[in-house]
């Protein structure tokens, strides 16, 4: 039966819910999924269970739950957006968009009104309480489909009265017949059907036909279309919805009899208490759905300018725009890689030495910055500095102490040649030791015992005599990071805040530029160990004037020319081995400037990578039998 639309009525109400597509604060959106699906997080019943295509979100779960279920809203909103936006890209959204429509669909399990529009379903002044309430998150291309159900007992007993469901349907598509740039969202509320059952189910029926009841007044259903004027009155009602009138389809009888009802459709193995095959054949059903006329549950608009994602005429927050930014890399890379497999040769990036010009985003300099100073600020307050400074800088240190390479150069000279030449030699001994022991040693077993004197020696000198080599190495690591801290110092001797920035920038700079600049073109990542050449070249420029803050130039090279034992690298979702490679590749330079009184900038950078994949050999044919 279809009638118009009414204001007041429940099924009305909540078939015309909007959904609202406003960008909320990323602290928001994970405090409110924690109220909602995290009863031990803050919330205040009986936490909203949760299945993302046909996956549950807990632990409690077992084979059927995730590998590794979320333990905050900030795990489970990270999990739901990326599941979405992988699943736009794949279906041709551009992946800055794609994650910004993800984001914003997903930050709907954190809005009170998106999770209990069901409860204007909920018969009022009836002695029912709600009992329990599932999720179901389907994604399928472009579209997600949400389906709420909840069920009512009555307040002591332990039989249902009363079981709802609801469906939303949120999906993109492009504009202008898919040629325009822009991609909007659409809500659409697809369903409500409401199951009742004892004194309920009497209410609504007598309702409909010999008295008004509160269920009845509540539902708002209508009677059956009786005689010819019963007829006529729908005609009338459809042709006005050519006239921007709104109605719904109601059908109301017994469950087991309507069960080809779109409407009544729910996703199977919810595992609800209670709610199982004999309640749905008995209950009553009183089912809804939009009929006739415009409906609009919610519409937002989202383009690219720039790489910068816009809604509407407004540009979105820095926060959103920086991980929509990391996003769209992750999207090229994974184009890359399909690149790769399909041309077994790739090269990105962009060669500046050639003449060419790699072009970056116009905003891309300012993300590298932001990163490197959240990354300080960060540290600043761990007191992390030290230990960060280590293990960007110590293993090399170590390493390149048997080399002519200059690991770290201050003023075009090793920055720990003149005055730390004691401390090198340990550090050579050392190294040269540790590998003389194994495969790849450099010196002849004859040499062992002099070699161990001699760092014997130095360790005496050191105050590490008494630990084993491998402690030795350790604390020499931290000894070679300390002197070159000494050696900032000493060079930053009247600005201990123009220090302070070259150190964090020493920390974090390369971090910055990988994550930011290199994925965030959709470049590669080198994994699990790699032959890698780095250097860092440090420049002063002392202020031209007495009380104004002198610069540093910051140089940081790396280039990669063989894969480790183990190596990997990866592209956006797929990672390839190091057997897969023929020949892997890879440069990168990124130009910092640091002054005191500003943060650090990044003032140019570059990658340039080739990559070669083996070609399997096909082995020739036996020559036929003469």
């Amino acid at each position: 039966m279809s009638r118009p639309w009414l204001p007041t009525g429940a099924l009305d109400r909540a078939l015309n819910h909007q959904v609202s597509f406003n960008e909320l604060s990323h602290a928001g959106v994970c405090e409110g999924i924690d109220r909602h699906f995290f009863s031990s997080l803050g919330a205040t019943a009986a936490p909203i269970r949760l299945r993302v295509n046909e996956v549950w979100t807990d632990a409690a779960h077992g084979a059927g739950a995730l590998n590794t279920p979320p333990r905050t809203g900030s795990e489970l909103l990270e999990q739901v957006t990326a599941t979405i936006s992988a699943a736009f890209v794949d279906a041709g959204v551009p992946g800055n968009i794609a994650h910004v429509q993800a984001f914003v669909i997903a930050s709907q399990l954190a809005c009170e009104e998106f999770l209990n529009v069901d409860r204007l379903l909920s018969v009022p002044n009836v002695e029912q309480i709600v009992y329990q309430q599932v999720l179901d998150v389907s994604v399928r291309g472009t579209e997600v489909c949400f389906h709420k159900t909840t069920t009512y007992k009555a307040k002591g007993g332990e039989t249902l009265t009363q079981v709802v469901d609801l469906g939303t349907k949120i999906w993109t598509e492009r504009s202008y017949l898919g040629y325009g740039d822009t991609w909007r969202l659409h809500a659409q509320v697809t369903n409500a059907a409401v199951r009742l059952s004892g004194a309920l189910e009497r209410d609504v029926l007598l309702g409909s036909d010999e008295r008004v009841t509160s269920a009845a007044r509540h539902f708002k259903v209508p009677r059956a279309p009786n005689g010819f004027w019963g007829c006529l009155t729908q005609v009338f009602s459809r042709l006005a919805g050519l006239l921007g009138k709104r109605g719904i389809e109601v059908v109301v009888g017994n469950a087991e009899n309507l069960a080809d009802v779109k409407a009544v459709t729910r996703p199977g193995q919810l595992e609800l208490t209670y709610l199982d095959e004999d309640f749905d054949r008995s209950a009553l059903l009183v089912c809804a759905a939009q009929d006739y006329g415009w409906w609009n549950n919610g519409v937002a608009e989202y383009r690219s300018v720039d790489d910068q994602v816009m809604r509407g005429d407004y540009l979105l927050d820095d926060e959103l725009q920086f991980k929509a930014y990391i996003a769209n890399g992750n999207a090229k890379a994974d184009r890359h890689a399909s690149l790769l497999l399909a041309a077994k040769k790739l090269t990105v990036g962009d060669d500046l030495r050639g003449g060419g010009r790699f072009a970056l985003a116009s905003h891309t300099n300012r993300y590298a910055g932001e990163y490197l100073t959240r990354a300080a600020l960060a540290a600043e307050a761990q007191a992390t500095l030290l230990k960060d400074l280590e293990d960007a800088l110590g293993g090399d240190l170590f390493r390149y102490s048997m080399t002519n390479h200059d690991f770290i150069t201050l003023g075009a000279e090793n920055i720990l040649a003149r005055h730390d030449a004691a401390l090198l030699e340990y550090a050579q001994l050392l190294c040269r030791l540790e590998r003389a022991q194994t495969a790849e040693g450099l010196a002849p077993a004859a040499e062992l015992p002099e070699l161990r004197r001699r760092v014997d020696a130095l360790a005496r000198a050191h105050d590490l005599s008494g630990l084993s080599e491998p402690e030795q190495i350790m604390q020499v690591k931290k000894r070679l990071v300390k002197a070159v801290i000494k050696r900032i110092e000493e060079a930053f001797r009247d600005d201990p805040g123009g220090a302070f920035q070259v150190l964090t920038t020493l920390a974090y700079a390369e971090k910055a530029s990988q994550h930011v600049v290199i994925q965030g073109d959709g470049g590669p990542q080198f994994l699990n160990g790699h032959d890698e050449t780095r250097q860092i070249s440090i420049f002063i420029r002392n202020p031209a004037r007495p009380n104004v803050a002198g610069q540093a130039f910051i140089k940081f090279c790396s280039s990669v020319n063989t894969l480790g034992e183990r190596g990997e690298i990866r592209f956006g979702r797929s990672t390839l081995a190091k057997d897969r490679f023929h020949e892997a590749k890879m440069a990168s330079v990124s130009f910092w400037r640091v002054e005191d009184n500003e943060e650090p900038t990044l003032v140019n950078a570059w990658y340039y990578a080739t990559f070669e994949l083996n070609v399997p050999v096909t082995p020739p044919l036996d020559p036929s039998p003469v």
